[in-house]
Order: structure tokens, then C-alpha cells, then sequence
């Protein structure tokens, strides 16, 4: 589905063709598992035998489509399950490689920022999810495609109780975009969410994984806000024409 040039929004299943497409033209790198297989995978880590430990290592390596390590490219953004940023952020070194040493033991996500510079073709997932075992290695594999991608185009985040413009913007704060900006806000929390005010009025229920894409047609301060997250869930778009 094509993203509607009239300033009319659409909520989009998992994986749907409406946030694919709004990510081949956007300045987000996406994470991937290598496809047809699984997303993560655990091994034993050094640590020493018979000495209890509670966190685990996570780390991996960044190639392209083919497979060609991508050294010293892009960041890696560590999440929780909620969606919220663990604080965590790391560049791959020169063969590619990168790793999360010593995390608490549970669930995470991941995701590569490199905007303007890579995006990343179907069927990989982003951000991307995996879960780190006590005394275990956890292991990713980051494909992404590289080239040269427009700019009018942002990605709001709607984590368990906050809106959060990608990469670094504030919790429930201010987006500033042009008139003319797609704007994609993703549920990658574990609740459902919606966006709702604004020209747009509503985004429909959005279950984990599911997007809504606004084009900013209308100039102005915007505020939304999610229903079923009240009343902290509240942030605002100004559109500047």
C-alpha cells in the first residue's frame, strides 16, 4: 500500500507493505534475523564454572544483504521489551562486530540507526527482538541495505506509556517536522496503543508491531494522545509550514 499523498492516515498489519515502504524511503536502518531462521541464538559464555552469574552478553555483527561485514558503521540502540531505551548505545568496530557485555538477564530490543545512510529490504524485522540468558551468549546478526535515502520522513515510537521520536527525542515531548514530513508512529510496546487527535483524529487500535502513517499536510501545534494509556501517554506534533 502506498502511503497516502492526501494527508489521510492508515494502520497497517505486521510487516504490511504501508511501513515497509515508508522505511525504504526513510533514515532508519532496520535490524533483521538472517531469514528463514531464528532471531537470536544463545551459547555458554567464559564465564567461570560453578560461579553463579546473572547477566549475559549480547552481541553480533553488522553486514549487509549479502552478508559483508559493515565495520565502523551506524549505532546500535538497546531497548527493552516496553520500548523504552535502556541507556545502552554502541558503534561496530571495524570487522562489523559489536557486543552489550554484562545485561541483566530478559527480554530486549535492538535496533540500528544510521540515518539517511541504510535502510533495510523485507522480511527483517525491526527493531529487533531477542532475549539474553544468565551466564549466555545471545548472538544477532544486523543486515542492512546502504545507500542515500530522503529525509522527510520520521519515526515515532509509541512504547508502554510514552511516544518517543527515533532516535534520541524526549519521552511524551515535541516533535518538530516540515509540512510535507511523513510521519510513522510504530507500536513497539506490549500494549496496545493508539494515536489519537490531531488532523488525522485516529489511528485505530494498533497491536505490537503495527504502524500508522500521517503525511503533515496541516500546519500547527498538534497534541495526541493514546486512550488506553492515560493520562501520561500524551505528546505533540508541530508541523511548520
Amino acid at each position: 500500500m502506498r502511503v497516502p499523498a492526501t494527508g489521510s492516515g492508515h494502520a497497517s498489519a505486521p510487516g504490511s507493505s504501508s511501513r515497509r515502504e515508508f522505511l525504504r524511503v526513510s533514515g532508519v536502518a532496520v535490524l533483521s534475523a538472517v531469514a528463514g531462521g531464528t532471531a537470536c541464538s544463545s551459547v555458554p559464555t567464559e564465564a567461570a564454572v560453578g560461579v553463579p552469574t546473572t547477566t549475559g552478553l549480547l552481541e553480533g555483527v553488522v553486514t549487509n544483504v549479502q552478508g559483508t561485514p559493515q565495520g565502523n558503521f551506524g549505532t546500535l540502540i538497546l531497548m527493552y521489551p516496553t520500548g523504552q531505551h535502556v541507556g545502552l548505545t554502541v558503534t561496530p568496530d571495524a570487522q562489523g562486530r559489536f557486543r552489550f557485555p554484562a545485561l541483566p538477564a530478559g527480554d530486549y530490543q535492538l535496533r540500528f540507526q544510521a540515518a539517511g545512510q541504510a535502510i533495510v529490504p523485507e522480511p527483517y524485522q525491526h527493531p529487533l527482538k531477542c532475549q539474553v540468558e544468565a551466564g549466555r551468549t545471545t548472538a544477532l546478526t544486523v543486515r542492512i541495505l546502504r545507500g542515500t535515502f530522503a529525509q522527510n520522513q520520521v519515526e515515532i515510537y509509541c512504547g508502554d506509556d510514552f511516544f518517543q521520536c527515533q532516535p534520541d527525542g524526549p519521552e511524551n515531548g515535541e516533535t518538530v517536522v516540515p509540512l510535507g514530513t511523513v510521519v510513522c508512529w510504530y507500536n513497539v510496546g506490549r500494549k496496545v496503543h493508539t494515536v489519537t487527535g490531531g488532523p488525522w483524529d485516529d489511528s485505530g487500535d494498533l497491536q505490537r508491531t503495527q504502524s500508522y502513517i500521517w503525511v503533515a499536510s496541516v500546519p500547527g501545534v498538534h497534541a495526541y494522545r493514546c486512550k488506553y494509556n492515560q493520562p501520561g501517554m500524551r505528546a505533540t506534533l508541530r508541523v511548520l509550514g
